[in-house]
């Protein structure tokens, strides 16, 4: 055992080199690598500074949010918190444009069609929002879309704000973190031999990939079907 690690690591190595330094060949692979290489530093160097801003932002809202809860500002407009309103109903309704929004001195009207099970979040949400000083619920909650003009259409499941890492493109900051659980788990999987440190490693390396390419697993692997142009 204490000479095969080393023989293949010198195996290793040597179809490395004869790949590389081949007389017909291994002038333009070199070429694909050193372009190949530059590449991907030019990527990592732009991914660096945008998880860097994107972190940063997040640091300074969460400020800001932080101020804004311990040192009150000024009211807020109507306008600005029927635009704010608005902006939340986006995330809890899957027919927002069927709800009417008006704001009074910061009581906050609502009416319109809307579906029942999406009532109490998106009312949960937008109490939380600042300046919003009172919700007058006028909707008219239907258990289903049928018959509901406004509400046809979208079928799709309950919506609402998702985990960072469970939506279609992570954020900097998600892939950042992603990278970082990934080359955690990818190394000590690799450090152990069982089962369980395997599979470790394996998502470790799944998460590495995920992170580089942005892309959902399923594109990565061709699951999802794809248009196809007549």
């Amino acid at each position: 055992m204490h000479h095969t690690l080393p023989l293949i690591g010198g195996v290793t190595v040597g179809a490395g080199l004869m790949f590389i330094l081949d007389p017909d060949r291994g002038r333009r692979r070199r070429a694909l690598m050193r372009d190949k290489s530059m590449r991907w530093s030019r990527k990592t160097r732009e991914f660096a500074g945008s998880a860097s801003r994107d972190v940063r932002n997040r640091a300074i809202g969460m400020g800001a949010m932080l101020k804004s809860w311990m040192q009150p500002g000024p009211p807020v407009p109507d306008h600005i918190l029927a635009q704010r309103v608005r902006a939340t109903l986006g995330m809890y309704s899957r027919h927002p444009s069927a709800i009417d929004v008006h704001v009074t001195d910061g009581v906050v009207t609502l009416s319109g069609p809307v579906l029942d099970d999406e009532v109490d979040d998106m009312c949960t949400a937008i109490r939380k929002i600042r300046g919003v000083a009172e919700i007058s619920n006028r909707m008219e909650p239907h258990e289903s879309p049928d018959d509901v003009p406004a509400l046809q259409g979208d079928t799709g499941p309950k919506p609402g704000p998702r985990f960072a890492l469970m939506q279609s493109h992570w954020s900097p900051a998600a892939r950042l973190a992603a990278a970082l659980m990934g080359t955690v788990a990818l190394l000590y999987g690799l450090s152990q031999r069982t089962t369980g440190a395997a599979t470790l490693a394996a998502t470790g390396l799944g998460l590495l990939v995920r992170s580089a390419t942005n892309e959902e697993f399923a594109n990565l692997l061709h699951l999802k079907e794809q248009c196809e142009w007549a």
